[in-house]
């Protein structure tokens, strides 16, 4: 049994390459959703002016 826990935190210490760019994706990923966010909150806002100045 211990062999199996060494191995599980040799495995776990050691960080690769594929590691490092599945990081870097979710931060951009999560970057781009933050901006798309703004975005659609923006949309949401010029819907409404355009809306109100329809009833105006």
């Amino acid at each position: 049994m211990s062999d199996s826990i060494d191995q599980h935190l040799a495995d776990s210490a050691t960080r690769t390459e594929t590691d490092d760019v599945l990081d870097r994706l979710t931060v951009d990923n999560d970057r781009m959703l933050t901006a798309l966010d703004e975005v659609i909150d923006v949309e949401a806002g010029l819907q409404q002016i355009l809306d109100r100045a329809k009833e105006a």
